[in-house]
């Protein structure tokens, strides 16, 4: 399991996905914020610590990770009055990841805020500079072939394909047939990752 916020699943996916290659945070019908909800609980459910039951999903461990987002997380779903379904909890950790990821990467020395704006096709968007650009880079292309390494991977081009987005150099199609391996509770995630954008792009049309 990964300890620490800026070698995170979620991390990677905001790194490699999220901001584009000038660092700008994309417009919120872009949908990627639910990517950004997405991956974290595909993390989770990597990790073992989530699973889903006739739909909901269910905190397993009574223990949460050590990573302080994911814990947050983790105890958000422990403690929720009523069962959520994945794209329930899709759309409701979306409001938040963007906030809590980049919070983390600023502290790891990762992300630093910038003042400046950059022009965006739906107005100015906020920016950021990676202080770190080889951690972009190993975000997509990590070192070693390790079984978890590659799922991890697999499971950041299926979060990215679910947003309609891919991952830098790596063509959507690689990791499609790694991604029919992923657990029932991952499937269930990306499954309401990709309805989400869906549904967010119809509204944005109406």
């Amino acid at each position: 399991m990964k300890t620490d916020a800026m070698s995170s699943l979620a991390a990677d996916f905001m790194l490699a996905v999220y901001l584009d290659g000038q660092g700008r945070v994309p417009s919120y019908f872009a949908g990627l914020d639910f990517g950004l909800s997405g991956a974290i609980l595909m993390e989770l459910a990597l990790d073992g610590f989530i699973q889903t039951a006739d739909g909901y999903i269910v905190a397993v461990h009574a223990a949460g990770p050590r990573d302080r987002i994911l814990g947050e997380i983790h105890a958000e779903i422990r403690a929720s009055r009523r069962p959520r379904t994945a794209s329930e909890w899709v759309r409701a950790l979306s409001a938040s990841a963007h906030r809590r990821l980049s919070a983390g990467l600023i502290a790891d020395g990762v992300l630093v805020r910038t003042p400046r704006r950059l022009p965006s096709p739906t107005g100015s968007a906020r920016r950021y500079d990676i202080r770190r650009g080889q951690r972009r880079h190993a975000a997509v292309r990590p070192a070693g072939a390790a079984a978890d390494s590659f799922a991890r991977l697999a499971a950041l081009a299926a979060t990215a394909s679910a947003c309609g987005a891919a991952t830098d150099g790596r063509q959507r199609s690689e990791y499609e047939a790694e991604s029919l391996f992923l657990s029932p509770a991952c499937t269930e995630i990306l499954t309401a990752v990709a309805d989400c954008v869906w549904l967010q792009g119809l509204s944005s049309w109406t």
